[in-house]
C-alpha cells in the first residue's frame, strides 16, 4: 500500500478494530505489503529496507503476525527470540486504523507466542521523540532500560524498553 492509498471505506467494509480484523501468521505473499506498510509508518531514516525485513524473516525463531481486513494488510508485528529473550523488531499499523485495539492485540498475540517458547523477557527500541509509541509500550508494562545514542540511521536516539513475561 503506497502512502497515497488509504483504507477502504464502504458500508460493507467498516473501519477495522481488534474485533473485526483478522490476525494470522505471515505468508510470503505478504512481503511487499508489509514492506510498503513499514515505509508508510516510519520516516525513511527509521523504516526498515526490504532487504532488512527479508533478512529478519529468514532467521530462525522469527515470528511475524499479520492483521488484515478484506484481504488488505493493515498491520503486523515482527519479532525474534533467542533462549529466554525476545526482541520486537517492529510493530506497524496503517495510520488510518491506529487507536482501535489492533496494535494491542498484535502485542498480546506476540507476547503469548514468546511465552509459549519459554521466553521470559522481551525488549524493543523506540525513538525518543515517539511519545505515542512510548505511551503505548508503557501501558503494556514496558519500562525504559537505557538510552541508545544515535541508534537510527538519521542519528536519532532510541530508548531500549523491556518487559518481563
Amino acid at each position: 500500500m503506497s502512502s497515497s492509498e488509504s483504507m477502504p471505506e464502504s458500508k460493507n467494509d467498516p473501519q477495522p478494530d481488534a474485533n473485526s480484523a483478522c490476525f494470522r501468521e505471515y505468508a510470503p505473499r505478504d512481503f511487499a505489503r508489509i514492506c510498503a506498510l513499514d515505509q508508510l509508518c516510519f520516516p525513511s531514516e527509521i523504516a526498515y529496507t526490504p532487504e532488512e525485513i527479508a533478512a529478519a524473516l529468514s532467521q530462525p525463531r522469527t515470528i511475524c503476525i499479520v492483521s488484515e481486513q478484506s484481504d488488505e494488510v493493515i498491520g503486523f508485528i515482527l519479532l525474534q527470540y533467542r533462549r529466554s529473550a525476545g526482541h520486537i523488531i517492529t510493530i506497524d499499523l496503517h495510520p488510518d486504523i491506529r487507536r482501535r485495539g489492533i496494535g494491542g492485540r498484535l502485542m498480546e498475540l506476540a507476547e503469548q507466542r514468546l511465552v509459549n517458547c519459554d521466553v521470559r523477557r522481551v525488549v524493543l527500541e523506540v525513538a525518543v521523540d515517539n511519545d505515542p509509541a512510548m505511551a503505548f509500550y508503557r501501558g503494556r508494562g514496558y519500562a525504559i532500560v537505557r538510552l541508545l545514542p544515535r541508534y537510527y540511521r538519521n542519528k536519532t536516539d532510541a530508548y531500549l524498553m523491556e518487559k518481563a513475561l
